[in-house]
């Protein structure tokens, strides 16, 4: 009896070693941080005249990897001297990207802000433009 119950303690007190040291390398894998967003942000082309179009486009990458799973990509839109702010939601395209096509009616040096958030990551590249 006093040996079956010395073999029930070492098993105890090896499941338990086991389970914490199982413990240990999950909260460490948890610990790590995750690789870095990359966002290039492009606008085609740089100078347009009044009413034509122009693509805005976000390449979202992390470790090498395209991103098509962003929580959130916003264009946000400015024209110099306003304090008037447009912000358009885009999709992925695929590949990383996430593409809007978009005309503006008043002439003038614009900004861009594209506003990322990947992986519990946020990146904030932005461009300027003008309107001829």
């Amino acid at each position: 009896m006093r040996l079956l119950r010395l073999r029930y303690a070492s098993a105890l007190i090896s499941l338990v070693l086991l389970l914490s040291g199982c413990g240990q390398d999950t909260h460490h894998e948890a610990n790590e941080m995750p690789q870095p967003i990359e966002v290039k942000l492009t606008v085609t082309p740089t100078s347009v005249k009044v009413n034509e179009k122009m693509s805005f486009e976000a390449k979202v990458t992390q470790g090498g990897s395209n991103v098509d799973q962003a929580q959130e990509v916003t264009f946000e839109f400015w024209k110099d001297g306003s304090e008037k702010h447009s912000k358009v939601t885009v999709t992925s395209a695929g590949d990383g990207k996430y593409v809007m096509v978009k005309s503006f009616s008043e002439a003038g040096s614009y900004h861009v802000i594209s506003h990322v958030t990947a992986d519990s990551q946020h990146s904030m590249p932005s461009a300027v433009f003008d309107v001829k």
